[in-house]
């Protein structure tokens, strides 16, 4: 069980925390393998609510949803709702809790999770706020390294390419921050460094923290973890298509070394597909993570994980 009615921030995830919902992922895994689906949550309804485009979280969550048995409810853009018509955020949450044990909501504007679950009377889950965060995408990130390193500890993590726009980033940096002599080289952009004040959070925590404009992986770096730039987020389109190709993890970057790689993704132009053979590439792997993390998620925060 969990020890918060919702998730909404990377910052309610303690290394406790984690390390149970690691082992839960691993029963649900396990599960899936064995049986496929189990009927954990055969009388619970999850609503879906996706205001922003989504493949593998909006995927994953009705995958995780269908393996555990539970109905749902399910409505993917604004406009096919009562938003469209002028409805409030907190109107829209009061309607759905009635109809739902447990809501997962994804939105474009920052804060609107914590708004939401601040309305909800039942269970929330942050699918992502905009630029802001995604928890449960840091969880897949977090279960991955666990799995394919050992340790959420000592760990050189390069982050790439958009740090400052970056809801992945945000969520996994401030994860990882938690767990001591972790060490975080941010690369891309000048513009699209990390904010001052997200650098200041992550070193208040123990981080080490350097920015560089240009890295080489062959210099001993446990996880390079790169992120499309975020065409949406940009005020300056032309900044945007001065540095979508500009800043690419190609074959020759990587090969040889024996880091991580890993994307949130959708892959645009920040990893070449000729990466993709690379024993080390793990990003479709660790999206097919996403369904039993978010099993883990759903089962935990209704009181039913086993």
């Amino acid at each position: 069980m969990l020890p918060f009615d919702s998730l909404i921030s990377a910052t309610q995830l303690t290394p406790e925390i984690i390390s149970d919902i690691i082992a839960t992922t691993d029963n649900m895994a396990t599960n899936i393998q064995q049986q496929g689906r189990i009927d954990l949550l055969d009388d619970k309804v999850v609503a879906l609510l996706f205001f922003e485009p989504s493949s593998r979280t909006m995927m994953s969550f009705q995958s995780a949803a269908q393996r555990l048995k539970a109905g749902m409810v399910f409505a993917q853009s604004a406009s096919a709702t009562s938003i469209e018509k002028g409805e409030s955020l907190e109107d829209t949450i009061r309607m759905v809790e009635s109809y739902s044990d447990i809501i997962v909501m994804r939105h474009p504007r920052p804060g609107s999770a914590a708004i939401a679950a601040g309305t909800s009377k039942v269970p929330f889950i942050n699918a992502g706020d905009g630029g802001n965060e995604h928890p449960t995408q840091a969880l897949i990130d977090a279960y991955t390294i666990a799995k394919h390193k050992g340790r959420l500890d000592n760990l050189r993590v390069v982050f790439g390419f958009d740090s400052l726009q970056s809801r992945s980033i945000h969520s996994l940096s401030t994860l990882l921050a938690q767990y001591p002599n972790n060490h975080f080289t941010f690369t891309g952009p000048a513009e699209l460094n990390p904010s001052t004040d997200m650098l200041n959070e992550l070193k208040s925590k123990g981080a080490q923290c350097e920015i560089v404009p240009e890295v080489n992986l062959s210099d001993g770096y446990d996880i390079v973890y790169v992120n499309r730039l975020q065409e949406e987020r940009f005020n300056e389109p032309a900044l945007f298509e001065a540095n979508r190709r500009k800043y690419r993890l190609t074959q020759d970057k990587v090969s040889g070394t024996d880091c991580l790689i890993l994307d949130p993704l959708p892959r645009i132009d920040e990893i070449d597909t000729a990466v993709d053979c690379l024993p080390n590439a793990l990003y479709f792997k660790q999206a097919s993570y996403g369904v039993p993390v978010r099993m883990a998620l759903l089962s935990m925060l209704l009181g039913k994980a086993i």
